[in-house]
């Protein structure tokens, strides 16, 4: 689909990288390496400056961390965070310094690989060639923390990790919850058929 393997490998850690932290896209083109910490029990966060210019830490699970180190290797660069230069982008610009993609950049690659999916669905799922037409990289963010609740992850956890100030900000995402309790009830408790 006309991506160069440095781009398709970039577009690869991206994916996997914004779905397992909820990042915005701002927070995905500003982190560094230096920026990601283990702590006593060996899990990883990453620390970030959000919205508001809050500072605040993510989560970074296993997905993240096998992206992340997958990447890293693409990238000749050492995989073992001793051996880390802090300030190294953690999004490559594919130019010739080891500069960070900018965040117009990066929404254009994103709508681009959105695009060519849609273009590849069209046929056996028109809408959901649609809906895709439609997603933007804050998509990827949305996924993340509806994935998580969905997997049973509690509001609080979500709310968290996505650095939200409020439950009401996060319990958007409940709407895939409720419409399974909805249906599961309405099965459970069906009108008798006569």
């Amino acid at each position: 689909y006309g991506w160069s393997e440095p781009a398709a490998q970039r577009l690869r850690f991206l994916l996997d990288f914004a779905y397992a932290t909820g990042l915005r896209l701002q927070e995905l083109v500003t982190a560094k390496l230096g920026a990601i910490e283990s702590d006593a029990y060996g899990d990883s966060w990453l620390r970030v400056v959000g919205k508001g210019h809050k500072a605040g830490k993510v989560a970074l699970p296993p997905l993240a961390r096998v992206a992340l180190d997958r990447y890293l290797v693409q990238r000749s660069l050492p995989v073992t965070p001793s051996k880390w230069r802090p300030s190294t982008p953690l999004i490559a610009d594919l130019g010739e310094g080891d500069g960070g993609i900018s965040p117009w950049r990066l929404w254009r690659v994103m709508k681009r690989f959105f695009a060519t999916a849609a273009d590849v669905v069209e046929d056996g799922s028109p809408a959901l060639a649609e809906k895709l037409r439609r997603a933007t990289p804050h998509w990827m963010r949305h996924t993340h923390a509806t994935h998580l609740l969905e997997g049973g992850a509690e509001l609080t956890t979500v709310r968290d990790n996505l650095r939200h100030a409020s439950l009401a900000t996060t319990s958007m995402y409940l709407h895939a919850n409720e419409a399974r309790r909805a249906k599961q009830v309405a099965d459970r408790f069906a009108a008798p058929v006569n």
